[in-house]
C-alpha cells in the first residue's frame, strides 16, 4: 500500500514510462506528417474526438469505480480479520480456565493460551501467503508446533486446516472442562465461523477478476482514442501538439493502468493491501495479550509503501 502523499517520478516510469516515449515518438510523426500535408485529408474533426473521449473517461470511471470497490472489500475483510482475532484473544484468555477439580500451575494455562493464539497467527500468516501465492512456508514455523507444521506442510489449503485444528481443539477443552459453560464455546465458535468467512471473501476475490470484458473494451476503447486524439489537435495547435497530446494520452492511460493494478489487491504489488503489515500488527495485539514481554516491532514503510 502506498503511503505517501505523492507518487515518486520513479513509480509513474515504471507504470507508463514506455508508454510516455511512443507518446513522444508518435505526437513527433504526426506533426511531422501534418506539415508534409500528408494528413490533411485526414484531418478528424476535434469536436467528435471530444465527445469519444468523454464516452472513453465514462468507462474509466465506471471501471476503476469498480476496482476500487474490490480493493476495499479486501481491506474490510483484512479489517474484520483484525477485530475479529482481538476479541478471540480476549475470549481464549476470559473463557479458558481450568477445572477447578484440577490442580493447574500458571505455565499449563499459559501454555493453552497461547497454544490456540500462536496457532491463529499462523492461519494469518497463511492466508497472506496462499493469497499472495507465496511458498515462504517457513514463516508459519515460529507459531506451530514442530508436529504441526510438518503436517501443514502437506495440506492444500493450509489456513483452512488450521482452523479446522483451533475448532477441533476447543472441542477438547470442553469435554475435558477447559470450558466451563457451552455459551463460551458457540462464543469461541463464532469467533472460528468469522475468520472463515473473511477468508472466503478474500479467496472469491483472489479467484474471481473483475469481468474481463470490461477490461479488454476499456483498454482498447482508450488506445483507440489515443491514436486518433493527435490528429484533431494538430489542425489547431501545429507542434504544440507534442507536449499537449503527451500529457492528455498518459493521463488516461495512466487512469487506465491505476484501475487495471488496483482490481487485483493480492498480488504483492505496491498498491496491494498491506496483508504482511496486518498480521504484524494483530500479532503485536495478541501476544500483548497474552503478556509477553517480548514483542516484536511494527513493520514500518520502506520507500512510502507498506507491504
Amino acid at each position: 500500500m502506498i503511503v505517501r502523499r505523492t507518487m515518486r517520478l520513479k513509480w509513474i516510469i515504471q507504470v507508463d514510462g514506455w508508454n510516455i516515449l511512443f507518446y513522444l515518438v508518435y505526437g513527433y510523426l504526426v506533426c511531422a506528417l501534418n506539415i508534409l500535408f500528408f494528413f490533411e485529408q485526414m484531418a478528424f474533426p476535434d469536436a467528435e474526438i471530444s465527445v469519444f473521449g468523454i464516452a472513453v473517461a465514462i468507462m474509466l470511471g465506471f471501471r476503476n469505480n469498480e476496482a476500487y470497490n474490490r480493493y476495499w472489500e479486501a481491506r474490510t475483510a483484512w479489517g474484520d480479520l483484525t477485530n475479529a482475532s482481538r476479541n478471540f484473544a480476549c475470549q481464549v484468555t476470559g473463557y479458558i480456565q481450568p477445572p477447578k477439580e484440577l490442580q493447574q500451575n500458571h505455565q499449563d494455562i499459559s501454555a493453552i493460551h497461547s497454544e490456540l493464539i500462536y496457532r491463529h497467527l499462523a492461519f494469518l500468516n497463511a492466508l497472506r501467503l496462499q493469497l499472495r501465492k507465496e511458498e515462504k512456508w517457513e514463516a508459519l514455523k515460529p507459531f506451530l508446533s514442530d508436529a504441526e507444521y510438518l503436517q501443514i506442510k502437506t495440506a492444500a489449503n493450509k489456513a483452512t486446516i488450521l482452523n479446522h485444528w483451533q475448532s477441533r481443539r476447543l472441542h477438547e477443552l470442553h469435554q475435558s472442562g477447559w470450558i466451563k459453560q457451552r455459551p463460551y464455546v458457540l462464543g469461541l465458535m463464532e469467533s472460528i465461523k468469522a475468520f472463515f468467512a473473511s477468508q472466503g471473501r478474500c479467496e472469491r476475490i483472489k479467484t474471481t477478476p473483475l469481468p474481463r470484458q470490461y477490461a479488454f473494451f476499456t483498454k482498447s476503447f482508450v488506445w483507440i482514442f489515443v491514436f486518433l486524439l493527435p490528429f484533431g489537435l494538430v489542425q489547431h495547435l501545429g507542434w504544440v501538439t507534442i507536449p499537449i497530446y503527451t500529457l492528455l494520452a498518459t493521463i488516461f492511460t495512466i487512469t487506465e493502468r491505476i484501475g487495471s493494478r488496483t482490481e487485483e489487491p493480492f498480488e504483492n504489488k505496491l498498491e496491494d493491501v498491506p496483508m504482511s503489515t496486518i498480521c504484524r500488527n494483530i500479532e503485536i495485539d495478541l501476544r500483548q495479550q497474552l503478556g509477553e514481554s517480548s514483542i516484536p516491532a511494527p513493520l514500518e514503510p520502506k520507500d512510502g509503501i507498506l507491504m
